[in-house]
């Protein structure tokens, strides 16, 4: 499932005002970065995709989050390796998947310890590329959504926890954002979900993320809207560098 890639780049890096939504207020919590870097990966040029979140301030004493997520993928976009480091209030998880190719077919051995234990230790394999919750942002920022009409959907095998299920990416047409660095953009929302193994149930996919990319060539996130147990968080761009090309606003 190689892909070429023509939306970013190593390098790119966005800086994120991160928000907590606590009831029904959302309030300013911290800072959430998200970056690409070349890395060597058992010999060959990879990227390293990593998304950090922080909170700090009044809401951190309600509800810490300290969570690092990176996804290993070739610099054709298929993924090699996924791991997570989050500590969400009084909980820590430490999960870890890695993907091997052979005889045609994707090999994935997950492993999750949270707050000292060891929750699983799985071992699968599917005939399609399969991606996490990284990866699957950067597949959605190279699908072509020129010809797509405000409810249609692509879907992806992904990881979710132990199990192989399917992230649905909906296009939800296009909205206008204004960010936290005083432009408007205009943005294309996607609606990501994830439902079990069969196409068919489709109707019973529960929504994980909504992200606003770029209208542009980029495709690039302007804004991510996150479930947690405990609420929701949404990442307004602040800054940005490294880009493939201009990015294009509306002021």
């Amino acid at each position: 499932c190689p892909i070429d890639i023509k939306q970013f780049q190593a390098g790119e890096q966005m800086t994120y005002d991160l928000y907590f939504k606590y009831g029904l207020i959302y309030k300013k919590a911290g800072i959430s970065t998200l970056r690409v870097t070349p890395v060597s990966y058992g010999g060959q040029s990879a990227y390293r995709a990593s998304l950090t979140a922080k909170t700090d301030g009044v809401v951190r004493k309600l509800f810490s989050l300290d969570d690092t997520l990176s996804s290993i993928m070739t610099t054709k976009l298929v993924p090699l390796e996924f791991i997570k480091k989050a500590h969400e209030g009084s909980e820590h998880t430490d999960e870890h998947t890695v993907y091997t190719y052979s005889g045609g077919k994707t090999n994935i051995h997950a492993k999750r310890i949270k707050n000292g234990e060891q929750r699983f230790d799985e071992r699968m394999s599917s005939n399609s590329c399969v991606y996490d919750m990284i990866s699957v942002v950067y597949y959605a920022r190279t699908l072509d959504y020129s010809k797509m009409k405000k409810g249609d959907v692509e879907s992806v095998e992904f990881m979710s926890g132990k199990k192989k299920a399917l992230m649905v990416v909906e296009y939800d047409g296009l909205e206008t954002i204004e960010a936290n660095d005083d432009k408007k953009y205009s943005c294309i929302k996607l609606i990501l979900s994830i439902a079990n193994g069969n196409k068919l149930a489709f109707q019973d996919k529960k929504e994980s993320m909504r992200v606003y990319i770029t209208n542009d060539d980029n495709r690039m996130p302007v804004r991510l809207d996150s479930k947690l147990k405990v609420g929701t968080t949404r990442a307004f761009l602040k800054s940005y560098k490294g880009n493939m090309y201009p990015v294009k606003t509306e002021n």
